[in-house]
């Protein structure tokens, strides 16, 4: 219990106030002085060290780099694929030749698969003609007023099953056709034009129409088929100054921008302060030293190390999952359900017994599967890379199921 304080009386209190007003003596300024130089050469001392600490070019192992502490270094930049080709070979030649690659492409000889010979089609009424001249490809087809008028075609999008094209219009915007060229052998009824919507009847004033906002590539298709995308869109006069990186689906729209990680592979100027990540800005490394054996007594598969991050899948759902964009800036790493609200299990998406029945791009029904809660990740069946399966027909459930 605190000791009451006893009070003073007005003449001792008048005594404390004149000693408080009288000059100090020269022993207390030196006193004084003394202790403001000691101060002041403290303070020195801790300055210089924290600046030691700060410059130093290769950090204590007990005191590594953080991704915070990397990203108030230097922020990363995209370098482009063809800087990844030289140190990583084999994973730039299967991404070659995967539909990442091609997700989006300049329209030439070596890029449009469909029949612009002067090839026609007929949807509501409406007959429209695809065509070559001087070197370029067009369409002759129904406008934004109903018209036919003749509009050329300046990207594909797409390769498999079907190819569809990207026309420019007014205020910066690329409109997806929905006239499509079914890219599959003939054998199993490809190589031919057909509509999106064909069991509907879609007039120029409907909103599913090529013209209108439904069909925009900028604001409903961009973000997943180029890297580093930015929309920019003016909502004022509303128009898009779309920009991108690579056009298509390149190294960095998965391992993100990689200039750091440059320059720690290169051994570049200050590139060892990114040694603790290699500099990446997003570790796919869940499935590093893992392996899958069978329970003896469930029969039942189980991984060596418990899965504890999503990281990887986070990164695929990115793109291959049905969801609202409610934020523009992602860069792989980051939370997915900050930019993006995935849909939830509703009618029209998913069959009573949970099957997929609409496009829901895989994730949602993943993360209902009994894989997911075991640990399995996107990369235990796909080469992340090529975009194959890593086998064939039963053999690739045959990896654990055996």
């Amino acid at each position: 219990m605190p000791r009451k304080k006893r009070r003073k009386s007005s003449a001792q209190k008048a005594s404390d106030r004149a000693q408080q007003n009288q000059t100090p003596s020269t022993t207390h300024k030196v006193y004084r002085y003394l202790v403001l130089v000691a101060g002041i050469l403290l303070l020195a001392a801790a300055g210089w060290w924290l600046k030691s600490s700060i410059d130093s070019s290769a950090p204590a192992s007990s005191s590594p780099i953080t991704p915070e502490k990397i990203s108030a270094i230097q922020p990363a930049s995209y370098v482009g694929n063809k800087t990844c080709v030289n140190c990583h070979t084999q994973a730039w030649n299967d991404w070659q030749n995967s539909q990442h690659a091609k997700a989006m492409q300049h329209a030439n000889e070596s890029t449009v698969l469909g029949d612009f010979n002067n090839a026609t089609f007929e949807y509501n009424g409406v007959e429209s003609t695809f065509f070559r001249r001087n070197g370029g490809f067009f369409v002759r087809t129904d406008g934004p007023d109903g018209k036919l008028d003749e509009y050329e075609i300046k990207y594909t999008f797409g390769v498999y099953p079907l190819q569809q094209y990207l026309v420019p219009m007014p205020g910066g915007r690329l409109q997806a056709l929905s006239i499509a060229w079914d890219s599959r052998p003939k054998e199993q009824d490809g190589q031919r034009w057909f509509h999106l919507y064909q069991d509907e009847k879609i007039a120029h004033d409907d909103v599913l129409h090529w013209t209108r906002q439904t069909q925009n590539w900028n604001g409903m298709c961009a973000d997943c088929h180029s890297t580093n995308l930015e929309k920019h869109y003016d909502p004022v006069n509303h128009t898009f100054a779309t920009t991108w990186s690579e056009i298509n689906v390149s190294c960095e729209a998965c391992h993100g921008p990689a200039s750091r990680h440059v320059a720690w592979a290169t051994k570049a100027k200050g590139g060892e302060q990114y040694a603790q990540n290699l500099g990446l800005v997003i570790s796919l490394d869940e499935r590093k030293g893992i392996n899958w054996t069978t329970d003896p007594k469930t029969q039942q598969p189980v991984r060596s190390k418990a899965r504890t991050t999503d990281h990887e899948i986070a990164m695929c759902a990115h793109c291959h999952s049905r969801r609202s964009q409610i934020s523009e800036g992602y860069v792989p790493g980051q939370p997915l359900l900050d930019y993006y609200l995935p849909s939830l299990l509703q009618e029209g998406l998913y069959f009573p017994d949970g099957q997929i029945e609409d496009e829901v791009y895989v994730y949602g029904s993943f993360l209902q599967s009994k894989m997911y809660a075991a640990g399995v990740t996107c990369s235990d069946c796909h080469n992340p890379h090529s975009m194959q399966l890593k086998a064939t027909g039963n053999a690739i459930c045959l990896q654990c199921h055996a």
